[in-house]
């Protein structure tokens, strides 16, 4: 039973890793009913989730192989607060990046602040792991629902169902990565709480 609950929380956490969370994101807000999917071309919608998972997800996938692969790093969940600090610094440039390409773009800042609430939610993270090992997991859906509940507010998007799912995930979230011990309840719990206020209030302020 336990090796079943185990492997399920790996499951879990392959699903919801924090840096498919922008591509997650930006795909709920093309697919589902809103003012924003209703005149963005469906081939810009296809370019700003493919560009978008290539700098949030592929490319810094590809920079923690290739540090595996120079054993800089141990094995891809990066166990320790040492190991994190290059893939980490790498992701917030990736991110970064991304939102210097957006800038400028013809297209709803809504996704330029997800991005850079993304960005400074993995900068803060880089920063704590110093100190503590946070919970990237927890502050991938934490920011996440704090976007969705800014939408709701920002363009009166009715999101509420999906608020509730997506807080109904969190909790799975959570509870993956405490049973896989991978952080302490703490690391957990502040993670969801920091990414969730970043990007809300991003959201409501910027």
């Amino acid at each position: 039973m336990v090796d079943t609950e185990s492997k399920f929380a790996k499951i879990i956490s392959y699903l919801f890793h924090p840096l498919l969370m922008p591509t997650y994101g930006f795909a709920f807000i093309f697919f589902t009913e809103n003012y924003i999917s209703t005149f963005i071309p469906e081939i810009l919608k296809f370019i700003i989730l493919g560009v978008t998972f290539l700098f949030t997800f592929l490319l810094p996938t590809v920079n923690a192989l290739i540090l595996l692969k120079m054993k800089r790093i141990q094995s891809l969940e990066m166990e320790t607060n040492q190991e994190r600090i290059i893939p980490f610094s790498s992701t917030a440039l990736y991110f970064f990046a991304l939102l210097y390409l957006f800038y400028d773009a013809e297209f709803p800042s809504i996704f330029k602040i997800v991005i850079l609430g993304a960005g400074i939610s993995i900068l803060l993270t880089f920063i704590i792991n110093f100190k503590w090992k946070i919970s990237a997991h927890t502050i991938g859906i934490g920011g996440i629902a704090g976007a969705t509940l800014g939408l709701i507010y920002r363009i009166q998007m009715d999101t509420s169902v999906a608020f509730i799912a997506i807080l109904l995930v969190s909790g799975l979230v959570g509870y993956a990565r405490l049973k896989l011990k991978a952080h302490t309840p703490a690391q957990v719990y502040t993670g969801f709480l920091l990414g969730f206020f970043i990007e809300l209030g991003l959201m409501l302020y910027y």
